[in-house]
Formats: structure tokens, C-alpha cells, sequence
């Protein structure tokens, strides 16, 4: 299932036997770990010219430049316009926790770069996120990957992100503040277990995940536990599929095969980063309340 990709310093995962095809994946051998470099090679492979583009928090400007220069409509916001640079474009005052300034479905495409790490109500901003988008937007959130195997390791460790940190606290953790406005640090670390749940709830599914930079610590410790997360992977969806009996809804087959093809996604296991592109659906998820788990007191 694994091979090395003829192209060059590439690594492809043949995923033939695990549809759909968005799953498929590359993860990129040697070249830039900056996610600014590696979302616009995302970016590259889409038509975004006179597409009206949110990117938000737009940080120092990088991308939202990129997307200008290539023909998009930008809106760039953040929480500290101050640092946004830019000849040609402005960045406004904005905060991911509160009410996006902007109507509905205004937007063809929106950029969540390095934030939903810092959010405390995450969901409330990809719902907010999902009401500026227009039916059938574009939603592409990249975040430290909190899933590979390394990160894994160091939560086991100490409960931090990588074993290098120490845990979120608050002498490391609050990296600056301004005019009673208080930024935190990766004190909300995500994986992509939760972040797909939360896209769900939110109105989004997962189209494909793209590509970053492979760590190697975590291609090393794949070596010695893939077997074992193999195993316990389809031990627990076997479980799940008969503790549900959905021998018979299709829907709650998609959903528990997704869950299994994640766990096993070489770039959720060894990549650097997530950069996960997500498709707006019409509405926000609403569940079926007859099917809905029912905790014991």
C-alpha cells in the first residue's frame, strides 16, 4: 500500500482500496515546512481568479498578497491588523469569537489559517465561517498537526503538543496581549477527530486533505506502531459497526468508514501540519434525535 511516488521527493500512500479518491496523499519529503508554503501550493491547484476570498486571521498578509496577485476578490481580517503588510490590500479589525462582519453567503471561498488552534469555541467560529461562505464554498483550515504520531507521543509524555514544549500553561501560553485584547497560544490544539466533528456540526464536510511536509519522527514511531494501530482500528470500527447495527443505513456506514480511513491517513499520522479542505453543505448538521446516544446515570 505504500510506495515511493516517482515524483520527485515525494510520498504517495495508495489508497485504491479506500474511496473515495479525496482521501488520496502525498506527503512532501524534503522543501519548505512553513505552512504559509505549503498552503499556497495548495492554492495553486485551484481557479480562483474574481473569486471573492475571506482569509481570516490574515496574519502578516502573506497569503491574502498571493491570492490578490492571482486575480481573487480579498477580504483579509484579523484580531491585530496592525502587523497585516500589504501595498494594495487593507486588512480590518475582527475577532474569530464574535459576529463575522459581513452578510450572509457573501464569500466563495474562505482561508483559516493557524487559528482554530488559539479558539476556545471553535465550533462557534466554523459556524460563522459556514454562514459567510456561499452554498458549495470553500473552506481550507491548516492547523499544527495534533494527530501525527509524534504529538501522540509527547501527550503521552507530558500532555504537550510536541516534546520539545512544555504543556499549555500560562507563563508560555499567553504570548501577547494589547489594548485588553489577549491572544493565547496553542492552549486548543485540535487533531482531526475533532475538528472533522465540529466541521460536521458546523455545516462542512471534508473534501481532501492536502499534502505537508513529513516528520520524521513520526514516519520512525509509524514503523514500529502502524501494525498495532492497524489492528486496533478496524477492532474498534468492527466494534462500532455492531454496537450501532447499521448493517442497513448506508450513512452510518460512510461515517464510521470515514472515521476509519482518518485514523489511518499517512498524512493525519506523519505529516507536519493538516491543511484540510472542506465543502460547505446547504445547512448545519442537524441529528436525528432517534438516533442519538443516550448517556447512563
Amino acid at each position: 500500500m505504500l510506495d515511493l511516488s516517482p515524483e520527485k521527493n515525494t510520498l504517495t500512500w495508495d489508497w485504491a482500496r479506500f474511496k473515495p479518491d479525496s482521501m488520496s496523499q502525498k506527503l512532501y519529503l524534503t522543501g519548505s515546512k512553513n505552512i504559509k508554503d505549503l498552503l499556497i501550493r495548495a492554492l495553486s491547484q485551484k481557479n480562483i481568479k474574481n473569486l471573492k476570498i475571506l482569509d481570516f486571521p490574515a496574519g502578516s498578509g502573506f497569503t491574502s498578497n498571493y491570492l490578490q496577485e492571482r486575480g481573487a476578490v480579498i477580504t483579509a481580517w484579523d484580531m491585530f491588523p496592525e502587523f497585516f503588510k500589504s501595498e494594495k490590500l487593507s486588512c480590518g479589525a475582527a475577532d474569530l469569537q464574535q459576529t463575522f462582519p459581513a452578510e450572509n453567503n457573501k464569500f466563495d471561498m474562505a482561508i483559516f489559517q493557524e487559528g482554530v488552534e488559539h479558539l476556545p469555541n471553535q465550533l462557534y467560529a466554523l459556524k460563522e465561517f459556514h454562514r459567510v461562505l456561499k452554498e458549495e464554498g470553500v473552506l481550507f483550515v491548516t492547523t499544527p498537526n495534533y494527530s501525527n504520531l509524534r504529538s501522540r507521543l509527547a501527550y503521552l509524555l507530558f500532555e504537550s503538543e510536541t516534546p520539545k514544549i512544555m504543556p499549555p500553561n500560562e507563563l508560555e501560553s499567553l504570548w501577547f496581549g494589547k489594548d485588553n485584547r489577549i491572544y493565547m497560544g496553542h492552549v486548543f490544539s485540535i487533531g482531526i477527530m475533532r475538528l472533522r466533528m465540529l466541521a460536521t456540526l458546523a455545516g462542512f464536510r471534508i473534501s481532501r486533505i492536502h499534502p505537508s511536509r513529513i516528520n520524521w519522527t513520526s514516519f520512525a514511531l509509524s514503523i514500529l506502531f502502524y501494525p498495532l494501530i492497524l489492528l486496533q482500528s478496524f477492532k474498534t470500527y468492527s466494534r462500532a459497526k455492531r454496537k450501532l447495527k447499521i448493517e442497513d443505513n448506508i450513512q452510518k456506514k460512510l461515517i464510521l468508514f470515514e472515521l476509519l480511513k482518518l485514523n489511518l491517513h499517512p498524512g493525519v499520522l506523519m505529516g507536519g501540519h493538516l491543511i484540510v479542505e472542506f465543502k460547505r453543505l446547504p445547512t448545519p448538521y442537524t441529528p436525528n434525535l432517534e438516533h442519538l446516544s443516550v448517556s447512563e446515570t
